[in-house]
């Protein structure tokens, strides 16, 4: 499962679990009236609901409703990372100066894309791009916070557990026997250890198990009354199984941590859980103003760091004694036991509010893939083909086989498509296939599986995409320099090499210059430094700019011979800069005369560019261009001269 998959079932599992929540609130506030037991089992019901709702999403039916994607829509023939220049005719590929960031753009074909579906794929591709650059991170802040969490429990389940075992365990005398005794009352039935320790002031009951009743050592000098109360409110816990019910709880909350509505929920369970056993007690027949003081006196002396308070049940916790108090004053209030009608009400109610709920898939992207899968074999290709769309945009891993057959469809559009998808899906083992599209006779099917193959980023691709070098349709061998720059490798850089050196096209050539910037590659000098003297401006300005990114020293020489003779502006300036990128003294004479240069943009580029040389020789030229007609030269020489004089 991919990190987007894993933040679209937590982001589902959040708003699902607010909605169980929710109504768990609502429930409770209807009983209002009925006894803490009832509430209690309402909160359970939830918190249970909240940890089964990451599984049952996953294996429960969709009731997602049928969404397909937009009439008439296609993927984009290319990645939409820019718009062409103006001045380029429309559906022209190319590369701006590498200095920046690369962007390509192709211009559709007529009937590829009608204008509002093309918004729609573009604005939902834009989605998902976000998402899944966003998705580890939130994944990722998800996961540690969970931690903290379990972390937390963990340490304190730790600390009683090594606190327990320095207590002293009670074998004989009266208060065990009394303990079996109130035991027998509430039917617990299995074993349950009494022990006393001398670092607790007040009364828990830990474990599953094995259940531990820790009394501080003072209960040995309390009356017979107090230990009656107290063992009747610990055994009541043990009875109700309410450490399951509190771990259950508090895995909830790690997993559930940045809802607000679960941490609420969890000090509800808590209160009502209390208050349930606290009902017990005044059941067995102990006066409700005795059993307060009681509890009030043993919260006088509750100290809330002796007690690993996630790890253990406290009897007498300040934050639910003030109402717990009134409950046990309050004669008007029911405090029975949930009976078995109750509980059976309550667990109905959870499957019918939770299972439809787990199975609502809140950001999903439509029909489920077994659906779309189905409508490939439509007779109607304009329904095959907005399947195959869907099943790319939701990376649909189990369609692979299902869409490869789609690169054999009869309707050309529905073969590019199917192409594209398969590079959405990032599985290598589409690799044949897509290596077999490329001999498509549809041109914009070989782009489309060319794009795909860039994808996949398999260098075994690498053959066959170098073999396209000869492919008529000039588009094809353009998007071919993206598809090799993302594989990288030796290979990929000797075809991109062979690109620059002998392809018709001047736009081909300038985006394989640009790419060949990107790589480590033996051969890419020679063929940057070919490609200085192409007979199209463009190209000799995007090799020169390729030429400044790799900081070579060895390439000065070609680049000074290429400043004498080019007479394009734009070339002339990413040669300038190039030299100046070289941080190499014998790049400062073909500087100097560019500070002559009749047009003012590259004699302050130039300018720039002796500032960071570190040469003496520049600063009597700077001190003449300090005189400079443009102020912009003048500003960049003094600027210049300052930086040389700071690195003396």
């Amino acid at each position: 499962m991919s990190s987007l998959d894993l933040l679209q079932l937590l982001g589902g599992t959040l708003a699902k679990g607010a909605v169980i929540l929710l109504a768990a609130h609502a429930g409770t506030r209807l009983l209002h009236r009925r006894s803490a037991a009832a509430r209690y089992a309402v909160w359970a019901a939830a918190l249970a609901g909240l940890l089964l709702l990451p599984p049952l999403s996953l294996a429960l039916p969709s009731l997602d409703a049928p969404v397909v994607a937009p009439r008439g829509a296609v993927p984009p023939r290319m990645p939409p990372a820019a718009r062409p220049r103006e001045s380029w005719p429309p559906g022209a590929v190319t590369v701006p100066r590498p200095g920046s960031s690369v962007a390509m753009a192709v211009g559709p074909r007529d009937g590829d894309m009608a204008a509002s579906p093309a918004l729609e794929v573009h604005r939902r591709g834009a989605l998902q791009r976000t998402l899944r650059l966003a998705a580890p991170w939130l994944v990722g802040g998800w996961l540690l916070g969970a931690l903290v969490v379990f972390w937390r429990l963990a340490r304190d389940v730790r600390r009683i557990s090594r606190l327990t075992g320095r207590a002293a365990l009670l074998r004989r005398g009266p208060l065990l026997e009394l303990a079996g005794q109130v035991a027998a009352e509430l039917g617990v039935r299995q074993p349950v250890r009494i022990a006393l320790s001398r670092e607790l002031t007040v009364p828990v009951t830990w474990g599953l198990l094995r259940p531990v009743v820790l009394l501080p050592a003072a209960a040995r000098r309390w009356d017979l009354e107090r230990r009656r109360v107290v063992l009747r409110h610990e055994l009541a816990h043990v009875r109700r199984a309410d450490y399951a019910g509190h771990l259950l709880t508090e895995l909830a909350c790690a997993v559930h941590w940045p809802d607000p509505l679960a941490w609420r929920a969890a000090r509800r369970a808590r209160l009502e859980q209390e208050q349930a056993c606290d009902d017990r007690v005044l059941a067995l027949g102990t006066g409700s103003v005795d059993y307060a003081q009681h509890l009030l006196d043993i919260a006088r002396t509750f100290a809330s760091a002796t007690v690993p308070v996630r790890g253990a049940l406290a009897m007498a916790a300040a934050a639910t004694l003030p109402e717990r108090m009134r409950a046990i004053l309050d004669g008007r209030l029911d405090h029975r036991p949930a009976g078995r009608r109750m509980l059976l009400s309550v667990a109905a109610a959870a499957l019918l509010l939770g299972v439809p709920t787990a199975a609502v898939h809140p950001w999903s992207d439509g029909r489920r893939d077994a659906e779309l899968m189905a409508l490939l074999r439509s007779p109607e290709a304009r329904v095959r083909r907005d399947a195959v769309w869907a099943l790319g945009a939701r990376e649909a891993g189990g369609a692979r086989t299902a869409i490869v057959t789609r690169l054999r469809d009869e309707d050309p559009a529905t073969r590019g498509v199917a192409a594209w998808a398969l590079g959405k899906l990032g599985d290598r083992a589409a690799l044949d296939p897509l290596v077999a599209a490329l001999g498509d006779a549809d041109a914009h099917v070989r782009e489309m599986a060319v794009l795909a193959l860039g994808e996949l980023g398999d260098a075994r691709a690498v053959p066959a995409l170098a073999r396209l070098a000869g492919d008529p349709e000039h588009g094809v061998r353009s998007v071919m320099t993206v598809a090799l720059r993302q594989i990288a490798g030796e290979a990929a850089a000797d075809a991109l090499a062979r690109l620059v050196r002998s392809d018709p096209d001047a736009h081909t050539r300038v985006m394989a210059a640009g790419a060949l910037a990107k790589f480590e590659s033996r051969g890419r000098l020679a063929a940057l430094e070919g490609a200085l003297a192409d007979s199209a401006a463009e190209v000799r300005a995007t090799a020169a700019w390729a030429l400044q990114e790799l900081h070579s020293r060895g390439v000065v020489p070609a680049l000074l011979t290429a400043l004498v003779r080019e007479r394009d502006v734009e070339a002339r300036d990413a040669l300038v800069h190039a030299l100046g990128a070289s941080d190499d003294a014998r790049a400062t004479p073909g500087l100097v005369s560019a500070l002559r240069d009749t047009v003012p943009e590259l004699r302050q580029s130039a300018a720039q560019m002796l500032g960071g040389l570190d040469d003496e020789r520049a600063v009597e030229p700077l001190i003449i261009a300090t005189r400079d007609p443009d102020h912009r030269v003048r500003l960049t020489a003094v600027w210049a001269l300052d930086a040389l004089q700071r690195s003396r």
